[in-house]
């Protein structure tokens, strides 16, 4: 298995652990004490998925300065935020600067296992059984499931691993009702997802393709029940 994950924490004991049993799952990993080591590190080679601490020594929001630099750098990035942090307001922030997951403390290193496992075999999906078959043309947009790119009117856009799935799930509903709340939250692969964080994804959706075309209108709310994609 040719896969390598970063954990950037700074409990040793806890990052030792995590690194181990990820390692016994066959993933490659490599782990970082502090924001500076990790992004030094990432400045030369990044992970096929990054699990972060928020708060790192004395720095307060360092996991969250770490997850805005590797989206900046590669935006379909997986990235996983591991914290004690328990505020629904970080857990909204993480999930909204474009993190796939977000975990508290304590959590079981199986279940974590289990979480990373869950994330490449959707990426595997994506890439292999997907209803969107690789460079789809639907009228203006261009879907390729296998790199998870996106383009309008030629154009392409800069999504997040959970934008392109939100997407996706609207596409593959275009032509009956439309993606439901549950539908999209489940599309997340990210457990609970309020309805206003979905919203939310939707909104930055709506921003990314209106910077290409400022009167993309697709993505239509459907009242009660959540969203479709009505051009054809």
């Amino acid at each position: 298995m040719n896969i390598t994950i970063a954990i950037v924490e700074d409990d040793p004991d806890q990052r030792e652990n995590c690194a181990d049993a990820l390692t016994r799952r066959g993933y490659q990993v490599v782990a970082y004490g502090s924001r500076t080591e990790a992004q030094a590190a990432f400045d030369k080679n990044l992970p096929d998925l990054a699990i972060l601490d928020i708060m790192l020594g004395d720095e307060q929001d360092a996991g969250f300065d770490l997850c805005r630099y590797l989206l900046a750098r590669k935006p379909n990035l997986p990235i996983i935020f591991l914290t004690s942090r328990n505020d629904d307001l970080d857990r909204i922030s993480g999930l909204r600067l474009g993190a796939w997951d977000y975990q508290t403390k304590p959590v079981s290193l199986g279940f974590l296992a289990e979480r990373v496992s869950s994330l490449f075999r959707l990426q595997n999906i994506h890439q292999e059984n997907g209803k969107v078959t690789d460079a789809s043309k639907i009228g203006d947009l261009t879907l390729d499931s296998e790199r998870m790119q996106v383009a309008w009117q030629e154009q392409p856009l800069v999504l997040t691993f959970t934008e392109y799935s939100v997407l996706q799930e609207l596409i593959n509903k275009k032509d009956i009702r439309g993606a439901s709340y549950d539908e999209l939250s489940e599309a997340t692969r990210q457990g609970v997802v309020e309805n206003n964080t979905i919203n939310t994804h939707i909104l930055h959706l709506r921003n990314k393709f209106r910077a290409i075309d400022k009167d993309f209108d697709c993505i239509k709310s459907v009242y009660g029940f959540g969203y479709k994609w009505i051009c054809q």
